[in-house]
């Protein structure tokens, strides 16, 4: 258990992961741990439990959050990513992670992740290529692999300041791993797997720290030295990916506040119905007259006091009886109104009904959101560009121009026969290209074809050629009016 200390968090870990959880429990509608617990004051604990299981199994939760999210990713994945990778990378495309998910599905999990918690991370690691064989190279089993590491599985991190700028010299990453054990061959159990990247005088190694189901320290620490070209590394091939930017700052969880308002509108929910079934069961009261004791109520009321017109009861000489009901309460009910207001203003518009506005108010409307998605989306391209680049380098392909691009544009240009015509005029002024009309063509939805493809359909299939003007005149031509 010497090694224990492998398991510490980074105070940023800490003080965000209460969020992070939050957040996880809201996407997956598993939020009855945050209602609150109205059996608390009551005596009789069976009856305690039982009045918070219902209080739980009425509420309905309305999951405006993994809503408004599905809506920020469909907007960056509403056109494909911009890709191109040097030869001898294409296999990204089919398989980054090493477990067949290609580059733009990795990327769009990424997206939502960063959408979601503001954190993660990509790692670019390789097998160990001292004891490979021939034929596992030319099989691409030794290709570098892109791996996404979700916030909670970055626990800790190390800056240095060298020179003018700070250096992130040390990660520590978790990793679940599935294990066996001799005494039942079919049991499979889940240990934690913690994966320290570093430098170390300058150059670059991994650590790694197994640890069983019972949290018991397994086998000796391994350590691996990841070569290019036989030569060790003297950089970490990780990047962070953030909200606001690439550093290793954890950032603000952009759904943060949107979760809030979700828990605090499903506890309205549960507050609403409870008070419907309380305020619509009607109670009866009686009132023996006062000449009538408990034994002689009893006695002239054997089977209990019953509701109902074939039932009579005796309740004596001025006694009476009445139903009462509570008049129900719409407090709750204004609260969840209040609640689905302030979501629409954080971002969630999928939560109303459609309301047709222009596209220039809509992109006024929601420019916040729109900004966020807009550094998000630039931040994870950035990411990928850079694990592009460090694949290339294990493998000796220069990277530098490679291209890994998310859609930034969220909202269709509308383009009306009027701005059709515009254009046709600028085109034929020589204002603008064909080409320039193609690209506001795409912007706007009118089609998705490329200027190739375009160019190329125009040239097998001619537009038609314009009415010719050669109308004749039959007969004679009336003389104008003269004014007089």
């Amino acid at each position: 258990m010497a090694n224990t200390g492998v398991q510490t968090t980074h105070r940023e870990y800490d003080l965000m992961l209460p969020k992070w959880e939050k957040i996880r429990a809201v996407l997956a509608a598993n939020c009855k741990s945050y209602l609150r617990n109205v059996g608390i004051s009551e005596a009789d604990p069976a009856y305690a439990k039982e009045r918070q299981t219902d209080y739980e199994d009425g509420a309905i939760f309305y999951n405006f959050t993994k809503r408004t999210l599905a809506g920020m990713i469909g907007a960056v994945m509403r056109k494909p990513v911009e890709v191109e990778l040097p030869a001898g990378l294409e296999y990204l495309l089919e398989n980054a992670d090493g477990a067949g998910i290609g580059i733009e599905q990795q990327a769009q999990d990424t997206l939502g992740e960063i959408d979601s918690l503001g954190r993660g991370g990509l790692l670019v690691d390789a097998p160990e290529t001292s004891a490979a064989t021939k034929a596992e190279q030319n099989a691409g089993r030794l290709n570098p692999r892109i791996v996404f590491y979700a916030a909670e599985n970055i626990v800790n991190w190390r800056k240095e300041t060298k020179g003018s700028t700070q250096v992130v010299t040390r990660v520590v990453l978790i990793e679940p791993y599935e294990y066996q054990v001799a005494e039942d061959e079919f049991a499979t159990l889940l240990g934690k797997q913690y994966r320290v990247l570093e430098i170390v005088d300058g150059l670059y190694r991994q650590r790694l720290f197994k640890f069983d189901a019972s949290g018991s320290e397994t086998g000796e620490v391994e350590i691996i030295e990841p070569r290019i070209g036989g030569m060790r590394m003297d950089y970490i091939p990780f990047t962070f990916i953030g909200a606001d930017n690439n550093d290793s700052t954890v950032d603000t969880p952009p759904l943060d506040t949107l979760a809030d308002i979700n828990i605090g509108h499903y506890r309205n929910s549960a507050d609403v119905e409870e008070s419907a079934f309380i305020c619509s069961q009607p109670t009866l009261m009686v009132y023996p007259g006062q000449n009538m004791n408990t034994s002689q109520f009893a006695e002239s009321n054997p089977n209990g006091i019953r509701i109902g017109s074939r039932t009579g009861h005796n309740l004596g000489a001025g006694g009476g009886a009445e139903l009462l009901q509570a008049d129900p309460s719409n407090l709750a009910r204004e609260l969840m109104k209040d609640k689905e207001e302030q979501a629409v203003k954080v971002g969630a518009q999928l939560i109303t009904p459609t309301v047709q506005v222009t596209a220039e108010a809509a992109r006024i409307q929601r420019g916040a959101d729109t900004s966020i998605m807009a550094t998000i989306a630039g931040n994870v391209s950035e990411a990928y560009r850079k694990a592009i680049m460090w694949c290339g380098d294990m493998l000796g392909i220069d990277a530098d121009e490679a291209v890994f691009e998310l859609n930034q544009e969220f909202f269709l240009l509308p383009m009306t026969a009027q701005d059709r015509r515009s254009w046709i005029e600028d085109i034929n002024a020589g204002l603008f290209p064909a080409r320039a009309y193609y690209a506001a063509a795409r912007s706007a939805g009118v089609t998705n074809w490329t200027d190739e493809e375009i160019e190329a359909e125009l040239e097998r299939v001619p537009p038609p050629p314009p009415p010719v003007l050669n109308t004749q005149v039959v007969g004679d031509i009336p003389e104008a009016p003269q004014e007089e």
